[in-house]
Protein backbone atom coordinates (compact mmCIF):
# COMPACT_ATOMS: atom_id res chain seq x y z
CA UNK A 1 0.00 0.00 0.00
CA UNK A 2 1.47 3.47 -1.06
CA UNK A 3 -0.06 6.54 0.60
CA UNK A 4 0.98 10.16 -0.98
CA UNK A 5 0.05 13.25 -0.34
CA UNK A 6 -2.17 14.92 -2.99
CA UNK A 7 -0.36 18.38 -2.85
CA UNK A 8 3.16 17.52 -2.77
CA UNK A 9 3.00 13.35 -4.48
CA UNK A 10 5.76 12.35 -1.99
CA UNK A 11 5.34 9.21 -0.04
CA UNK A 12 4.07 9.74 3.24
CA UNK A 13 4.89 6.08 4.75
CA UNK A 14 8.43 6.24 2.95
CA UNK A 15 7.76 2.49 2.13
CA UNK A 16 7.11 1.55 6.03
CA UNK A 17 4.99 -1.38 6.44
CA UNK A 18 2.01 0.67 7.51
CA UNK A 19 -1.68 -0.57 6.94
CA UNK A 20 -4.62 1.91 6.40
CA UNK A 21 -7.39 0.84 8.18
CA UNK A 22 -11.09 0.66 7.94
CA UNK A 23 -13.54 2.78 11.01
CA UNK A 24 -14.22 -1.14 12.12
CA UNK A 25 -10.50 -1.24 12.37
CA UNK A 26 -9.65 -4.17 10.03
CA UNK A 27 -6.98 -3.38 7.01
CA UNK A 28 -8.58 -1.73 4.02
CA UNK A 29 -8.75 -3.77 0.92
CA UNK A 30 -9.24 -0.47 -1.33
CA UNK A 31 -9.02 3.36 -1.13
CA UNK A 32 -13.33 3.10 -0.92
CA UNK A 33 -13.26 0.35 2.22
CA UNK A 34 -14.71 2.62 4.79
CA UNK A 35 -15.95 -0.47 6.95
CA UNK A 36 -19.08 0.48 8.03
CA UNK A 37 -22.15 0.03 5.61
CA UNK A 38 -24.16 2.21 8.06
CA UNK A 39 -21.76 5.22 6.46
CA UNK A 40 -21.35 5.11 2.73
CA UNK A 41 -20.25 8.95 2.71
CA UNK A 42 -17.49 9.36 5.39
CA UNK A 43 -14.00 8.83 3.94
CA UNK A 44 -11.25 8.55 6.16
CA UNK A 45 -8.56 5.71 6.88
CA UNK A 46 -6.88 5.36 10.32
CA UNK A 47 -3.60 4.46 11.49
CA UNK A 48 -3.05 2.09 14.30
CA UNK A 49 -1.69 3.58 17.40
CA UNK A 50 1.23 0.55 17.38
CA UNK A 51 2.32 1.50 14.01
CA UNK A 52 2.39 5.33 13.32
CA UNK A 53 5.43 6.43 11.12
CA UNK A 54 7.64 8.53 13.15
CA UNK A 55 6.68 12.01 11.88
CA UNK A 56 2.99 11.04 13.13
CA UNK A 57 4.63 10.22 16.84
CA UNK A 58 6.74 13.00 16.87
CA UNK A 59 3.41 15.49 16.28
CA UNK A 60 1.23 13.38 18.80
CA UNK A 61 4.12 13.60 21.07
CA UNK A 62 4.09 17.34 20.51
CA UNK A 63 0.52 17.82 21.13
CA UNK A 64 1.17 15.71 24.48
CA UNK A 65 -1.10 13.04 23.23
CA UNK A 66 -4.35 15.07 23.19
CA UNK A 67 -5.57 15.84 19.82
CA UNK A 68 -4.84 18.07 16.91
CA UNK A 69 -3.98 17.95 12.84
CA UNK A 70 -1.79 15.92 11.05
CA UNK A 71 0.04 17.59 8.27
CA UNK A 72 2.16 16.22 5.21
CA UNK A 73 5.98 16.45 6.59
CA UNK A 74 7.08 17.83 3.17
CA UNK A 75 4.54 20.70 1.88
CA UNK A 76 2.49 21.13 5.50
CA UNK A 77 -0.84 20.37 3.93
CA UNK A 78 -3.21 19.02 6.05
CA UNK A 79 -4.07 15.11 5.40
CA UNK A 80 -5.53 14.84 8.89
CA UNK A 81 -6.12 14.65 12.38
CA UNK A 82 -5.79 12.63 16.00
CA UNK A 83 -7.62 12.66 19.25
CA UNK A 84 -6.55 10.72 22.07
CA UNK A 85 -8.90 13.05 23.90
CA UNK A 86 -12.92 11.64 23.09
CA UNK A 87 -13.70 8.28 21.65
CA UNK A 88 -15.38 8.45 18.66
CA UNK A 89 -17.57 5.60 16.99
CA UNK A 90 -18.43 4.52 13.93
CA UNK A 91 -21.81 5.22 12.24
CA UNK A 92 -23.53 2.15 12.82
CA UNK A 93 -22.23 2.85 17.07
CA UNK A 94 -20.18 -0.92 17.07
CA UNK A 95 -16.82 -0.09 16.49
CA UNK A 96 -14.55 2.90 18.44
CA UNK A 97 -12.79 4.46 15.93
CA UNK A 98 -9.20 4.51 15.90
CA UNK A 99 -7.76 8.34 17.20
CA UNK A 100 -5.08 8.44 14.29
CA UNK A 101 -7.40 9.55 11.27
CA UNK A 102 -6.22 10.36 7.54
CA UNK A 103 -8.71 12.25 5.55
CA UNK A 104 -8.58 10.11 2.48
CA UNK A 105 -9.72 12.92 -0.12
CA UNK A 106 -5.92 14.46 1.27
CA UNK A 107 -4.29 11.28 0.09
CA UNK A 108 -3.45 9.84 -2.80
CA UNK A 109 -3.77 5.31 -1.56
CA UNK A 110 -2.43 2.94 -4.22
CA UNK A 111 -2.76 -1.01 -3.78
CA UNK A 112 0.52 -2.38 -5.25
CA UNK A 113 -0.83 -5.98 -6.77
CA UNK A 114 2.12 -8.79 -6.20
Amino acid sequence: MEVKCKHCRKDLFNKESIQLLNSHSKIKKNPMDVGCAANETKSCSYVSVEDMPEWIKYTVNRESWTRGRLHCPYCNNRIGSFNFVNEMKCDCGKYITLPVRITNSKVDISFNVK
